[in-house]
């Protein structure tokens, strides 16, 4: 998949990548693995910058609709893509603002088969006018000729009416049997068309392409660019929290170091007017390498503060944890009015979380302004996991979760009072032994009687079974007493239900 990145890689990166996107106008970019949730935070985001600018409402209609089907393609492939190597790869979500309109970059997985029918399907679009569009969508509709799985359906051609323009779209081998499908979309001011609309389209996908594969390239798992607001730090963390939830990094409790260096930006960025927009244009993302998960901002500052700051960050260095805490709370408790002597209190908190020295830098823009990038560097935690054991009840079953053998044993009767709240934490569990199982991993169920509350726990628990299988030989035996028809019955259901799972239905001797 992606390359992991080295230190010396992510140095200037922040600057390179903030150039880049400012000349190509990019309002906001994200890259990451898109939920029903993610996308409903990102069309909010998005829906509020919008509001922002003064466009027609017709136009932020139009512009808001093709968002929502763009996001709905993403979700749509990554729900259906069960290869194992690359079932998350993730997906790419652009929206762009240049003098003749807005431009949605849409990018994801997707097979070399469905490919071809997109690619033939999006040639149909593109030779069709405008009445002609709602024929074939009618046709489509009526006689469902286009596969939903290939993202050819109803989504392509009503953003092709919705935008009046023609689609364009590349494709970008990643193996031999898949490959990434950007599309990008215009959707102009006016219903004047330029001549040389065609060649800026062309441009700027080309732009995005190659930004697209840095982020790649520097294993950039989450990254946003935009203007920074009190709005946009509480619908970007929204989106973080998501977007982590089920990641090595939010089990690291550095969430806050997030918040931290997000509300650094919105507090102590300086307002900067570039192409006729003020505001405090800035960048934040989250990069990986071997050993270490990589928080960068960065952010324009005026040029007499730089002395001060640069002064700041290097007495935060030069100290050890005791002093820093000590300093922490002095300022902490200091009460007086003058807000000089809060200054640094979320940097000293954000070293103190991190263990790690910050790396910063500043390069000039111009007699006024310098761009100011900050990273800190957390260990990765070492994946050793404790195993988990729950004694038997009257209600409630023996669990045996053994993480350094990898054997899992559930018996006896589930009936507990909270079937969820009961389970919760073995699936809790299973999400972290999933992160690095063992090679193989055996399970046995031998319940003697569970109410349908525990069914529906133990089916959430087979599924995260069926994720650990990505990368570990999961073999399940489902035992049951002989004549006892119902117990093998819900074995079976299971194993009906799950087939990439090696489920045994096996009676007890």
């Amino acid at each position: 998949m992606m390359k992991l990145s080295s230190n010396k890689k992510n140095k200037n990166m922040a600057f390179k990548l903030f150039k880049g996107m400012l000349k190509d106008n990019l309002e906001y970019t994200f890259q990451g693995n898109f939920t029903s949730k993610i996308t409903d935070t990102i069309l909010t985001l998005a829906e509020t910058n919008l509001n922002n600018e003064e466009t027609k409402k017709q136009v932020k209609k139009k512009v808001y609709f093709i968002m929502v089907e763009g996001l709905q393609n993403i979700t749509r492939h990554q729900s259906k893509n069960n290869y194992k190597e690359i079932s998350d790869y993730p997906g790419l979500f652009v929206l762009q603002k240049k003098k003749t309109g807005y431009f949605i970059t849409t990018g994801n997985l997707i097979s070399k088969t469905d490919q071809n029918i997109v690619q033939k399907h999006i040639e149909i679009i593109n030779k069709l006018g405008r009445s002609e569009l709602k024929k074939y969508s009618l046709k489509i509709l009526n006689h469902g000729e286009l596969s939903e799985k290939g993202g050819a359906g109803l989504g392509l051609i009503e953003i092709a009416r919705k935008s009046g323009n023609k689609l364009l779209y590349d494709f970008k081998t990643i193996s031999k049997d898949f490959s990434f499908f950007y599309m990008h979309t215009k959707i102009p001011f006016t219903n004047m068309q330029n001549k040389n609309i065609k060649e800026d389209e062309q441009e700027s996908l080309q732009n995005i392409i190659k930004l697209h594969e840095i982020l790649e390239d520097q294993n950039i798992i989450l990254n946003f660019s935009g203007n920074f607001t009190q709005a946009t730090l509480i619908n970007l963390l929204s989106i973080i929290e998501k977007q982590l939830k089920s990641t090595i990094i939010l089990k690291m409790k550095v969430f806050n170091l997030m918040v931290e260096m997000l509300q650094n930006i919105v507090k102590h960025a300086d307002n900067y007017t570039y192409k006729e927009i003020k505001g405090k244009h800035a960048i934040f993302y989250i990069s990986e390498n071997e050993n270490e998960i990589i928080f960068t901002s960065g952010n324009y500052i005026k040029n007499h503060k730089i002395k001060s700051f640069e002064e700041l960050l290097n007495k935060i260095n030069s100290l050890d944890r005791k002093t820093l805490q000590d300093l922490y709370n002095k300022i902490l408790f200091s009460f007086d009015n003058n807000s000089d002597t809060h200054t640094g209190l979320g940097l000293i908190d954000i070293k103190i979380k991190s263990k790690t020295p910050y790396k910063f830098d500043f390069y000039k823009i111009d007699d006024e302004f310098s761009f100011f990038s900050l990273q800190i560097y957390i260990k990765k935690m070492k994946t050793s996991i404790v195993s988990y054991i729950v004694q038997e009840t009257e209600d409630t079953p023996k669990i045996i979760l053994d993480a350094n053998n990898g054997l899992f044993r559930f018996s006896g009767i589930s009936i507990p009072e909270n079937a969820v709240s009961f389970y919760n934490p073995v699936i809790e569990w299973l999400l972290d032994y999933g992160i690095k199982p063992n090679n193989i991993t055996k399970i046995i169920f031998d319940f003697s009687h569970f109410n349908t509350s525990s069914a529906k726990q133990i089916a959430s628990i087979m599924v995260s079974l069926q994720k650990i299988s990505k990368k570990s030989n999961v073999i399940i035996k489902w035992k049951y007493q002989k004549d006892d028809h119902e117990m093998m019955t819900e074995g079976l259901i299971y194993k009906e239900e799950l087939t990439n799972l090696n489920i045994n239905i096996v009676e007890k001797q």
